[in-house]
């Protein structure tokens, strides 16, 4: 038998609080005292029902649960975080990566669980001239579109901006400039523009 004190109780001289455990010679008439509201009488019977009615974690299993679940998205993050940074040396090593260029990590088609990630360099002018876009209405910036010839601009609008029309605009340039040869992409940057996403509103 256990004695599980309900609220803050003084036996034998010692302090109890809410879930404190009771040695059984500190309580006079325990029958009373759980009548009262003060303790909970656990019997062995009652042990066993609660074995069974599923398993029960310690302050110790939770927090190592917990930390198990936290280094698993840490590595997560890594390896992304690794993949990224072996596509930027693939183009540092290549030296197609101009003074000033800025890698910016554009999400592409989920595999599954595997999120893909690609990764675009791009110049500050580049990135201005997509904020530039992206502040117009849906026509005035499918018109900007038409006179883009950076591929990079063409990917960083396609994923970023959520209107269908600006969505279309940018893929339809993609295509003009980086025509489909054999069946593939030749570029690899056209193949972070397909399809569209039609949840957007145009503006």
């Amino acid at each position: 038998m256990r004695l599980i004190a309900n609220k803050p109780c003084s036996f034998g001289g010692r302090k109890f609080y809410i879930g404190d455990e009771i040695p059984e010679n500190f309580v006079a008439d325990a029958g009373m005292q759980e009548k009262l509201g003060v303790i909970t009488v656990v019997n062995s019977e009652t042990m066993v029902s609660e074995e069974q009615s599923g398993p029960l974690f310690t302050l110790e299993q939770v927090e190592k649960m917990v930390e198990e679940a936290v280094n698993e998205a840490v590595l997560e993050m890594e390896r992304k975080h690794k993949e990224l940074q072996e596509a930027v040396g693939i183009l540092k090593n290549e030296g197609s990566l101009p003074e000033g260029t800025i890698i910016i990590p554009v999400k592409g088609e989920s595999n599954g669980d595997n999120e893909q990630q690609t990764a675009v360099p791009a110049t500050v002018e580049e990135i201005r001239q997509v904020f530039d876009i992206m502040q117009m209405n849906a026509a005035d910036g499918a018109v900007a579109i038409a006179r883009v010839k950076s591929e990079n601009v063409l990917i960083l609008i396609h994923a970023a901006d959520s209107r269908k029309t600006i969505k279309d605009a940018a893929k339809k340039q993609a295509d003009n400039i980086f025509p489909i040869q054999s069946g593939t992409n030749e570029s690899t940057g056209c193949n972070a523009i397909t399809g569209t996403n039609t949840e957007g509103a145009d503006t």
